[in-house]
């Protein structure tokens, strides 16, 4: 007896997460460079933190050295990082898209499921992707796909345990790291 398309995509897309991530622990979160650069990440943030926290009308030109020095190890470590992020992102990437390819030979053209709503304008296109003369309430596989990689991916995570700490996710996002930049080469700020 075949399972139901709905049951099967999102059984399949829970399946390909837990894969990722189980994959994602054994090839890259499980190294010792990886823990290291973590390790250091959070120590160096944290104590960026404290240094800003002391307040800026107390600091000297000695704590303002040292600030600057820890805003330099932090974006090389977290250029470093991203050696280790970039290898998440291929094993993610290789395995949601060779799930989306066998999604997409099963369920091409057919409605999957049906809405108990009609989707408002960016999300119908999505809802309504490769069918055939779609109805209002109908829902293609890229849809349900794509809920469940956003719905269940970081629920996954947290459960593993492979969720970065605050402190590193904080120090290595892209708007960090451009702010520290700018700080560094205008010499502003610091």
């Amino acid at each position: 007896m075949a399972l139901p398309a709905p049951v099967a995509i999102v059984g399949l897309s829970c399946f390909v997460i837990l894969l990722v991530e189980v994959l994602t622990v054994l090839f890259v979160s499980n190294s010792s460079g990886f823990k290291r650069i973590v390790a250091d990440i959070d120590r160096t943030s944290k104590e960026l933190e404290r240094l800003a926290s002391a307040g800026a009308a107390s600091t000297t030109s000695a704590q303002k050295k040292r600030e600057r020095a820890l805003e330099v190890q932090l974006t090389y470590m977290s250029r470093d990082f991203f050696y280790y992020r970039m290898k998440q992102y291929a094993i993610m990437s290789v395995s949601l898209a060779t799930m989306f390819y066998v999604l997409r030979t099963w369920y091409m053209g057919k409605s999957v499921a049906k809405l108990p709503f009609a989707p408002m304008f960016p999300f119908s296109r999505l809802a309504h992707q490769w069918l055939e003369k779609p109805g209002a309430n109908d829902c293609s596989f890229m849809f349900l796909y794509v809920i469940c990689n956003i719905g269940i991916k970081p629920n996954i995570a947290k459960l593993m345990g492979t969720q970065l700490p605050a402190n590193v996710q904080k120090a290595t996002d892209m708007q960090s790291m451009t702010s520290r930049f700018a700080k560094l080469t205008t010499g502003r700020g610091v």
